[in-house]
C-alpha cells in the first residue's frame, strides 16, 4: 500500500509546449480581427493528461467566463478578438502527486513581428510557442508510477516539422548558435582587453615623459 512516501534522489522531467496560434479574420462581422487558440500540450504532440489533473486558462476579464477549466484533453481555448493580453495557464496535478499547481504566463500574440508586418501573407498563422519542462523532484511513489507508466513514445521529436516547433534537431542547432555567439563575444572581449592594455601602456609612457619634462624644468 502506497503511503505518499517520496522517492529520495529521483528527478523526472516532462517536456511541454504552450502558447498560442492566431490567424487574421479575412471577413469580419464585429470589431474582432483575429481567431486564436491558446493551448498546453506535449512537446511531441503526445497526450499529457495521464499526469495532469486539470488545466485552467485565465483570459482577459472582458471575456465571458474568462476562467476556463479542462479536465481532459485537448487543453486549449479558441476565441476571437482584437487585442493582445497576458494569459495565465495553471496546471494542476493529481491529488496523489502531492504537487502544488504551476502557473505559466505568456502574452497572447496576434500580429507578426514589426519587421515582417508588411510582407506577412494574408491568412498565414502567427505562432507564439514556448518550450518548457515540468520538473518533479522526489515525487511520491504513486506519482512516480503515473509519470513512468503513462509515457508513450518519444517525448521530444527528433526532427523539426510544421507540427513540432521544438525537437532534438532544433535544440542542437540552438546550442551551435549559442556556441558561435559565445565565441564571438569571447573574441571581442579579448580584442578590447588588448586595446585597454595597449592604452594603459601608452598612458604610462606619456606619464613618464611628462614627469621627465617636469624634472628638467
Amino acid at each position: 500500500m502506497k503511503t505518499g512516501k517520496r522517492m529520495k534522489g529521483v528527478v523526472i522531467s516532462k517536456p511541454i509546449m504552450y502558447g498560442n496560434v492566431a490567424t487574421e479574420l479575412l471577413t469580419r462581422k464585429t470589431d474582432h480581427t483575429h481567431k486564436w487558440t491558446v493551448f498546453l500540450r506535449g512537446a511531441n504532440g503526445q497526450d499529457i493528461s495521464y499526469f495532469i489533473h486539470k488545466v485552467e486558462f485565465k483570459l482577459h476579464e472582458t471575456f465571458v467566463n474568462n476562467n476556463r477549466t479542462f479536465k481532459s484533453p485537448p487543453f486549449e481555448v479558441s476565441e476571437t478578438g482584437w487585442g493582445e493580453f497576458e494569459i495565465i495557464t495553471k496546471i494542476h496535478f493529481p491529488p496523489a502527486s502531492g504537487e502544488k499547481p504551476i502557473s505559466l504566463y505568456h502574452m497572447l500574440k496576434l500580429y507578426p513581428p514589426d519587421s515582417l508586418g508588411q510582407s506577412w501573407p494574408k491568412g498565414k498563422p502567427v505562432n507564439n510557442f514556448f518550450y518548457d519542462e515540468l520538473i518533479f523532484s522526489e515525487p511520491t511513489e504513486e506519482f512516480y508510477e503515473i509519470l513512468t507508466k503513462g509515457a508513450n513514445g518519444p517525448e521530444i521529436p527528433l526532427k523539426t516539422s510544421g507540427n513540432h516547433a521544438f525537437s532534438v534537431e532544433s535544440e542542437a542547432a540552438e546550442c551551435k548558435r549559442l556556441e558561435t555567439a559565445v565565441g564571438q563575444v569571447t573574441g571581442k572581449h579579448d580584442e578590447y582587453k588588448g586595446r585597454v592594455r595597449a592604452a594603459e601602456n601608452e598612458i604610462a609612457l606619456l606619464r613618464r615623459d611628462i614627469a621627465a619634462l617636469e624634472s628638467s624644468t
